[in-house]
């Protein structure tokens, strides 16, 4: 049974898919220790020629594709889960390529830990697909999953951080536990919902304890179509209602909310006008009223989500 199973959740990225797949074929740890699971959701494009090809390119790796009908990342992942047997479970976007290392790493953070080691997470390098705006604030950066912020300790982690999805690895037996990822949550198609780390708080909730090593690094690429106000707004927007929909997962789990919502919402008519601005003018405050608005509107239920 192999050690690590890696799984990595694609849709009509095949480009993409073919660097971060020989990237994990050429990975030090003998290849008797893992195994590489592609789930093809939903998608339409040649991800299944681009796999059969990297598959025959190095026949002693494991690699292999499953089919994920219904378009949903958590979806996927818990698609992947189902079809892979190793004790640790490691997840990357099909967006990203890691180095030679990567999971030699994983493998040494999770034998150095105790059992209560559930999840190991490391360092996200973003690799700009556009030139990186002047605009972008460190705080918006994260939400393009293009660094995490827990600075260059290795440590366990506790309050609200939280490891980044792009670069974490799983104890089985404890995402099991927690019920996988919540298939309400995550990225649908075209929606900005997301749904990060709402399983990592039900596995703490649980007893697990998560560990961040900088030294466990991936490269993820932004897409410059992701570096404009507009794309931001609409983010943040999203993240308001998902913010009222993790809350709502998290107290049907038992996990404490350990912060009180912050609604910022003008009062007047006048100073609606945020809404309407395509610029990057004052972006960052503007964002976290749409983040508001978002979770207010899925609060009073006029943005039904099922949380």
């Amino acid at each position: 049974m192999p050690d690590l199973s890696v799984i990595i959740a694609t849709r009509n990225r095949a480009a993409f898919l073919e660097r971060c797949l020989v990237s994990l074929c050429e990975q030090t740890l003998d290849p008797a220790h893992y195994e590489i699971c592609v789930v093809h959701n939903a998608g339409s494009d040649d991800t299944p020629a681009v796999v059969a090809r990297i598959a025959g390119c190095y026949p002693e790796r494991r690699l292999f594709l499953v089919d994920e009908p219904v378009a949903g990342l958590s979806r996927a992942r818990n698609r992947g889960l189902a079809a892979t047997t190793g004790e640790y479970v490691a997840y990357t976007d099909d967006d990203a390529t890691v180095p030679a290392d990567w999971l030699v790493r994983i493998a040494a953070r999770f034998a150095e830990g105790g059992a209560d080691c559930a999840i190991v997470g490391g360092e996200i390098d973003p690799v700009w697909g556009a030139p990186k705006p002047d605009w972008l604030t460190p705080a918006m950066q994260k939400y393009l999953t293009a660094g995490t912020g827990l600075g260059d300790v290795a440590r366990y982690l506790s309050g609200d951080e939280c490891v980044c999805e792009c670069n974490a690895v799983y104890r089985r037996a404890a995402l099991q536990k927690a019920g996988g990822f919540p298939e309400q949550l995550g990225r649908i198609g075209d929606l900005l919902l997301s749904g990060e780390n709402v399983v990592e708080s039900v596995i703490r909730q649980q007893g697990g304890r998560a560990f961040f090593d900088p030294a466990i690094r991936v490269r993820h690429h932004i897409h410059a179509d992701r570096l404009t106000p507009l794309w931001f707004r609409q983010r943040f927007f999203w993240q308001g209602i998902t913010g009222y929909a993790v809350r709502q997962y998290q107290a049907r789990h038992g996990v404490p909310v350990t912060q009180e919502a912050f609604l910022n919402l003008p009062l007047k008519k006048e100073d609606w006008g945020f809404i309407n601005k395509d610029t990057s003018e004052n972006l960052e405050d503007s964002l976290f009223l749409f983040q508001s608005l978002g979770f207010a509107l899925a609060l009073t239920g006029l943005m039904p989500v099922e949380g």
